[in-house]
């Protein structure tokens, strides 16, 4: 596999910076950015010169991620989707339709490391974790899928992985997708899951991103939940309900 330079992954501030180091003037990192989260590849951004589109291609990647295959469901408009990324893992996304727009449910790692007695996505471990762009992929991707008919609206991280257990490139994650220059999809139609990692949450909690969380409790009660969620060991209902 190349080692190319995945561009998803990058701020808009980031993404200038790179143009700059290969020479090229501020205004072009405004440009890629905005083409970029419309999932157009290189060849296609217009208002670039072709040499520019020459060496993006040689040395980045505009799409690490691609759609596999999709299976539409027989009862609604909800698609299941499976992405392949680079290297060859493969993750699950879904889109869901409701009355209020698309919600597309994104994976933030291949695989997961927590352990639920009740979920797939753990049976291997973690692979890996998903990158910021990776993740950012899955929206972009959707809405390709879905052009002409909608957009994504809303994003939930309920796939496989811990979005907290990869907690940099998720919060990452959060800043592009709200990026104002790039899909400026509202953190307030965004949810975040996860299955009680307490120092995580805390720290979510201080970015100050107007996020939804969705804490996993999967069980009544401790006993319960300590048989099923190995987190339960570590960290008590009595813990994730406090405020402070």
């Amino acid at each position: 596999m190349e080692d190319k330079r995945v561009l998803l992954d990058l701020t808009l501030p980031e993404l200038g910076a790179y143009l700059g180091e290969l020479g090229q003037p501020a205004f072009r990192g405004r440009q890629v950015f905005a083409w970029l989260h419309r999932g157009v590849p290189f060849e296609e951004m217009r208002n670039l010169p072709a040499p520019l589109r020459d060496l993006l291609r040689e040395r980045c990647e505009d799409m690490p991620l691609s759609i596999l295959e999709h299976f539409p469901s027989r009862r609604d408009d909800t698609v299941k989707f499976l992405f392949s990324l680079r290297e060859g893992n493969i993750i699950e996304g879904v889109l869901m339709r409701y009355r209020y727009g698309y919600s597309l449910c994104i994976s933030t790692q291949v695989g997961c490391r927590m352990g639920c007695a009740f979920c797939a996505s753990t049976l291997e471990g973690c692979v890996r974790n998903l990158s910021a762009g990776e993740m950012l992929s899955q929206v972009i991707l959707a809405n390709r899928f879905l052009e002409g008919r909608g957009r994504v609206g809303h994003v939930v991280l309920m796939g496989s992985g811990e979005p907290l257990d990869n907690y940099e490139q998720t919060v990452r994650f959060l800043r592009l997708v709200n990026a104002p220059e790039g899909l400026g999809l509202s953190l307030r139609n965004v949810s975040v899951s996860t299955c009680g990692l307490a120092e995580e949450i805390l720290r979510l909690r201080d970015e100050h991103l107007p996020v939804t969380l969705s804490i996993s409790l999967h069980a009544p009660n401790d006993q319960i939940r300590r048989q099923i969620m190995p987190v339960a060991r570590a960290v008590p209902m009595e813990r994730l309900t406090k405020r402070k």
